[in-house]
C-alpha cells in the first residue's frame, strides 16, 4: 500500500470518527433536552398540585374534610410521581436504543474502513 492510499485511508477514518462524534453528541443533546423538558413539566405539575392542596386546605371545614383532602392529594402526587418516573425511563430507554443503533452502525463502518485492500 503506497503512502497516498495510507494518507487517504487515515483521512477517511478521521472524517468518519469526527462524524461519529457529531452524531453521538446529537443523541446525547436530544436525550438531555427531553429529560430537561420532562423535569420542567414535572415541576409545573407539582406546583399545580401544591396550589390545589392549599385551596383544599383553606376550604376544609372539619378535620375529617382536611384528612380526606390530604389523602386525595397524596394519592394524586404519588400517581404523578409514578408517571413522571415512567416517562423519564422511556426517554432514557429511547436514548439507549439510539446509542445501540449508533454503535452497531459505527462499528461496522469502522471495520469496513480499516480493512486493507491492495
Amino acid at each position: 500500500m503506497n503512502s497516498d492510499k495510507i494518507t487517504k485511508k487515515m483521512t477517511d477514518m478521521t472524517r468518519m470518527m469526527l462524524d461519529s462524534i457529531t452524531e453521538l453528541q446529537k443523541i446525547n443533546d436530544n436525550t438531555v433536552r427531553e429529560l430537561a423538558r420532562h423535569q420542567l413539566d414535572s415541576i409545573e405539575e407539582f406546583n399545580t398540585a401544591g396550589a390545589r392542596q392549599l385551596d383544599q386546605l383553606a376550604g376544609a371545614k372539619s378535620p375529617k374534610e382536611l384528612l380526606a383532602a390530604q389523602t386525595e392529594i397524596a394519592s394524586e402526587i404519588a400517581k404523578d410521581m409514578r408517571e413522571n418516573t415512567m416517562r423519564a425511563m422511556e426517554i432514557l430507554t429511547q436514548g439507549q436504543k439510539e446509542l445501540k443503533v449508533f454503535l452497531e452502525k459505527n462499528v461496522q463502518q469502522f471495520i469496513e474502513k480499516t480493512k486493507i485492500k491492495d
